[in-house]
């Protein structure tokens, strides 16, 4: 009697065990699938290398960071950090005229952090990604235009 309620209790414990393995498995399947948005990038108001038409006076640095996520096996990582640049360069722009009412961004740089604790700027996408998710840091130079005063003389007839 003893051996057949201990099989009994193996059986239940293992059936326990294969019902519970199904629905831990079934439930890591079906993850969601990652959102991804295109983004422009604002060339009438955020420049990297040239400089604007009309003079303008710096009012001050702006910097963003932008995290994404990098579990998109339908996109390619570079193809991901460049469309972030873009996402980055469109909220330095808000930052911009949100914080300083500037005009626009000049001097649009992406920069990295190393390990050791130094850092470089690039004038082209450069991201930093841990696998699971992404981030890039940019900086650049918040400008205001110098308004164009159109006062014209026009001597008053007497």
């Amino acid at each position: 009697m003893l051996l057949f309620e201990i099989r009994f209790y193996f059986f239940r414990v293992r059936s326990i065990f294969w019902v519970l393995s199904l629905f831990f498995i079934s439930s890591c399947a079906s993850l969601p699938d990652p959102k991804y948005t295109a983004f422009e990038f604002p060339e009438d108001a955020v420049f990297i290398d040239t400089k604007p038409a009309q003079k303008y006076k710096v009012l001050g640095p702006v910097r963003v960071r932008v995290r994404y996520s990098s579990l998109n096996a339908e996109r390619e990582e570079q193809d991901l950090c460049k469309n972030y640049f873009n996402k980055g360069a469109r909220d330095l722009l808000k930052r911009a005229r949100r914080d300083l009412k500037a005009d626009a961004v000049i001097n649009v740089r992406s920069v990295v952090y190393y390990m050791d604790g130094k850092s470089k700027s690039f004038t082209t996408a450069e991201c930093s990604d841990d696998g699971g998710e992404g981030q890039i840091l940019m900086e650049g130079k918040a400008i205001r235009y110098f308004s164009k005063s159109k006062k014209s003389f026009s001597p008053s007839a007497p």
